[in-house]
């Protein structure tokens, strides 16, 4: 769905259609369960953070204000949120700063879709730092751009672009 598609629809849920909501529902929530099972491997918890989000968008709609970004962005941003107030109420650490003492050569990346490369990927996203599996989750398995990561993470085009390169050097060391 283009920006100017999920734009609008936000509008018409803004005065609201369900039919905009139901819509925008079924074109954002597989790549953002697939975020959260993929961060949270818990799929109850998965299912409970993409309920949370979706309650939390639409009771805050009128505040959307789209600023050259999708919807779906804000989404993601406040599904993030949930997953770090879970882990602070759980005792798990957040990390908030990368590691810069990495190499700075881009490399490629691809998620395929067989078990035996799905559970490489896990493993090799598990020996990565939590920011490092942030960027990569978001860009390579939802496939944002990187200024739709620049407005989840709160950083700005040029420095997600920075960090996915980096986290991609850092998961080709690990290969």
């Amino acid at each position: 769905m283009t920006i100017q598609e999920e734009l609008s629809l936000v509008e018409n849920a803004k005065a609201g259609s369900k039919n905009a909501v139901s819509l925008l529902w079924d074109d954002i929530t597989p790549k953002l369960y697939g975020y959260l099972m993929n961060t949270l491997h818990d799929k109850t918890l998965a299912d409970d953070i993409l309920q949370e989000t979706w309650l939390k968008a639409i009771s805050s709609l009128n505040k959307f204000q789209p600023k050259g970004v999708k919807f779906s962005s804000w989404l993601f941003a406040i599904a993030r949120n949930e997953c770090r107030q879970y882990w602070r109420k759980n005792g798990k650490t957040v990390i908030l700063e990368e590691d810069n003492s990495m190499e700075k050569t881009p490399d490629t990346f691809i998620v395929k879709e067989n078990l035996n490369d799905k559970i490489l990927v896990d493993e090799i996203l598990k020996k990565l730092p939590e920011i490092d599996q942030e960027i990569l989750r978001l860009h390579y398995i939802s496939e944002f751009s990187f200024k739709e990561i620049a407005q989840i993470l709160n950083i700005s085009p040029l420095n997600a672009r920075l960090r996915s390169f980096r986290a991609l050097s850092k998961a080709r060391a690990i290969l």
